[in-house]
């Protein structure tokens, strides 16, 4: 499998399922509630904003809680995973891990413990020259958020499924039609989320970029 494929079919990539899936079950709910005769439409009018109101801050919050502080500005006391991000040639990063080895060990032997001597070593190193060759020096990473078409595909496939049941086995089931159109209506949201997401990435990244020209 390819390595994009591996990321779009990473689903347990989401975050905050809960919260998706009670915009889920509340949109079953009203939808059900809609195709039988106890109909108000007032309160399934507020029933559908609520349901979409609920994906929309599943949506946030997933995307924010995958944001992750670039490992080069978190604090650090491993020096193994600090060397090892730097851009330079193996040669390079070996001569440099010894050296922020050695310099820990000695602090280690003034007395400070381990981490603490990690972390003062590499912070020593922290400046501006060492900080260029980082790989990917944005103050934040961003998810891909591949998994959001793998769940799209996800809801197609259950979603053909259920309509051939549909068609063909249980065609008056009302319980399928709402799943399928379900199905249909988070689907096509999984798609428009990772398009948004995108939008917001670039915007993300540009004015990141501003501030740092």
């Amino acid at each position: 499998m390819s390595k994009i494929m591996r990321k779009i079919f990473c689903l347990h990539d989401i975050k905050y399922s809960w919260l998706l899936l009670l915009s889920i079950a509340f949109c079953f709910l009203v939808f059900y509630i809609d195709r039988s005769d106890m109909k108000d439409p007032g309160w399934l009018t507020i029933g559908y904003l609520l349901a979409f109101a609920l994906a929309v801050v599943w949506g946030v919050i997933n995307y924010i809680g995958h944001i992750r502080m670039n490992v080069m500005y978190q604090k650090q006391n491993n020096i193994q995973a600090y060397v090892e991000n730097l851009a330079m040639s193996k040669e390079d990063k070996l001569e440099l891990q010894h050296y922020l080895e050695d310099y820990a060990a000695d602090l280690i032997k003034q007395g400070k413990r381990k981490n603490e001597a990690s972390k003062e070593a590499i912070n020593q190193f922290k400046v501006k020259e060492i900080l260029s060759l980082s790989k990917d020096t944005m103050l934040f990473n961003l998810h891909a958020h591949y998994y959001l078409i793998g769940w799209a595909i996800l809801a197609a496939i259950v979603d053909i499924i259920i309509w051939l049941v549909y068609g063909g086995v249980y065609p008056s089931s009302q319980l399928l039609l709402i799943i399928g159109l379900i199905l249909i209506a988070y689907g096509m949201g999984f798609i428009a989320l990772f398009c948004g997401y995108k939008l917001m990435d670039s915007f993300i990244y540009r004015k990141i970029n501003e501030q740092l020209t």
